[in-house]
């Protein structure tokens, strides 16, 4: 057991909530609905989060389609719902609902980069206005009893980072909280995280947690990040998409100081089927299947025989080809070049 990060160290307070530890599930676009988030919780997440959700169409729902617009269980905390939007009281609205129907915390989407987003002025456009983010954020800070926090990137292009300003200026306003994504507006997804940058927002606020996100695929560096005091915790995102196994490790990692034994591939696509099955489970065997192919693809990256396999995933229909498939997949077995890591983009800031 590492002493210096015992299970009592891991907890993690935003605001007036507190959390078993720091290691967080992003909000990814066409991810992270209820399924995904159930086996996230029990693998160990401190915190997950719901997919982006428009503020004005989870304002202009009628009560019967709340449901399909903001997916949360009451009781399925802890829980944060994301929001995205750039006028106040709009946001102020959408998050007054989102605590109604059981959101522990309500986040807001500074960091999205893609097109229909920014057009809007939201998103990480948003983020280039300071006092404009500041007039949003203090508006939902004022209207829920729960902490309000922010995910933002480090700025527009490398010629205009203002990650640690815009934190500061959040932080002034009562935001609970920040993450911060290691990369600008328009790198968008290419390239490397810069850790360094998010290290320079922790150092700018005065007392709030700051979260780092980008490129986390390595438990021991996490470990070595959160002691070294550059961030406060980590978000995981498309590294665990196909590999499920990183969450619980990482999570090993800090309470216990060591991962654990490497994965073996049906350990890892053991973990994939229990997913399908709940999304089957969830949304029904004809649209369940369908979410679920995008998550077949990435299994099959990692065995041999990707290609026969891979022309078979838009067939899937129902819950018992994915049987079949995941009985074929272990069959074939992890392919020469060893477990895949996902290539992804999303609309996730």
């Amino acid at each position: 057991m590492n002493s210096s990060l015992a299970p009592a160290s891991l907890r993690l307070r935003i605001g007036d909530v507190e959390l078993a530890n720091p290691i967080f599930i992003a909000p990814m676009a066409g991810i992270t609905d209820r399924p995904f988030r159930s086996l996230a919780r029990e693998l160990g997440a401190g915190l997950t989060c719901t997919e982006m959700t428009a503020a004005a169409a989870l304002v202009r729902a009628p009560e019967e389609a709340l449901d399909r617009v903001l997916d949360l269980d009451p009781n399925e905390g802890p829980v944060a719902a994301q929001l995205v939007g750039s006028d106040p009281a709009m946001m102020a609205a959408a998050a007054q609902i989102c605590v109604a129907r059981g959101a522990d915390l309500v986040d807001v989407n500074l960091g999205c980069p893609v097109p229909k987003v920014v057009r809007l002025g939201s998103g990480a456009a948003l983020a280039r206005e300071i006092d404009r983010t500041v007039r949003v954020l203090e508006a939902m800070v004022q209207a829920v009893p729960v902490p309000v926090t922010a995910k933002m990137r480090l700025g527009w292009d490398h010629s205009s980072i203002n990650a640690p300003e815009l934190a500061r200026a959040l932080e002034a306003v009562g935001v609970a909280a920040v993450t911060v994504h290691g990369r600008t507006r328009c790198q968008k997804y290419t390239g490397w995280a810069d850790w360094d940058e998010i290290a320079r927002v922790k150092d700018a606020v005065r007392g709030i947690p700051v979260l780092g996100s980008g490129d986390v695929r390595d438990p021991v560096l996490v470990e070595r990040r959160i002691r070294a005091g550059a961030v406060d915790g980590v978000v995981l995102a498309r590294g665990i998409l196909g590999d499920w196994n990183l969450l619980d490790q990482t999570v090993r990692q800090l309470r216990d100081g060591d991962p654990g034994p490497d994965p073996r591939f049906s350990d890892r696509l053991l973990l994939a089927k229990d997913h399908w099955d709940r999304m089957v489970e969830f949304h029904g065997q004809r649209y369940g299947v369908r979410l679920a192919r995008k998550f077949v693809v990435w299994a099959i990256k990692g065995c041999s025989g990707a290609a026969r396999l891979r022309a078979r995933v838009a067939t899937l229909e129902r819950a018992a080809d994915l049987d079949e498939i995941y009985a074929e997949i272990l069959a074939a077995g992890e392919g020469p070049t060893g477990w895949h890591r996902p290539s992804f983009t999303s609309g996730e800031g």
